[in-house]
């Protein structure tokens, strides 16, 4: 069964609630790459954001600041995974952190693949919002996104944004520490 499409004209824009894992270990080795994870990267480079991406990151940091807590910096890891499922989301018109129909369907499956060796981390999604500040004031208004931007256990973040056949835009934004640095 499909899920209903969602239209930019009804302004519906949806949160799932913040995601976060706990201490673990990531599998010593990524998988060889995949059609899936080659096309959600494609372009996906370490060295800059789009500018939607490049706000959002000014956004969170600045909410950051505003609580005494230090700014996160750029990981291309955690930028790496947040496009792939950014892209995923997109490609299957469906918003969540896990996606069984994925070749990466969790986090940590993501962590594995591109080889971050996490002590902690987070991810939040989000569908249907327009621009960097009306997706930074959903996460901030919700608690388990607002915990994840204000969590002092994370130092560094990557952002994806895809936008799916259909024009909607999917949103990820993945926080991290590395396990070396507990």
């Amino acid at each position: 069964m499909r899920a209903p499409r969602f239209f930019a004209a009804s302004a519906v824009a949806l949160l799932v609630a913040g995601c976060a894992i706990p201490v673990g270990a990531p599998a010593p080795s990524p998988p060889a790459p995949s059609q899936e994870s080659a096309g959600a990267t494609a372009g996906a480079g370490s060295s800059a954001y789009s500018d939607t991406e490049a706000r959002i990151f000014e956004l969170i940091n600045a909410e950051r600041r505003h609580q005494g807590l230090p700014a996160l910096a750029y990981n291309p890891q955690l930028d790496r995974m947040a496009k792939i499922q950014a892209a995923n989301m997109a490609r299957l018109h469906k918003m969540a952190h896990t996606l069984p129909e994925s070749q990466l369907p969790t986090l940590g499956d993501r962590a594995a693949y591109v080889g971050y060796p996490f002590g902690r981390m987070a991810e939040n999604v989000a569908q249907g919002f327009p621009n960097a500040e009306t997706v930074v004031q959903g996460w901030m208004g919700s608690s388990g996104h607002r915990h994840n931007i204000l969590n002092a256990d994370v130092v560094e973040t990557g952002i994806g944004i895809v936008r799916a056949q259909g024009g909607g835009l999917y949103f990820c934004q993945v926080f991290g520490r590395r396990l070396t640095s507990l």
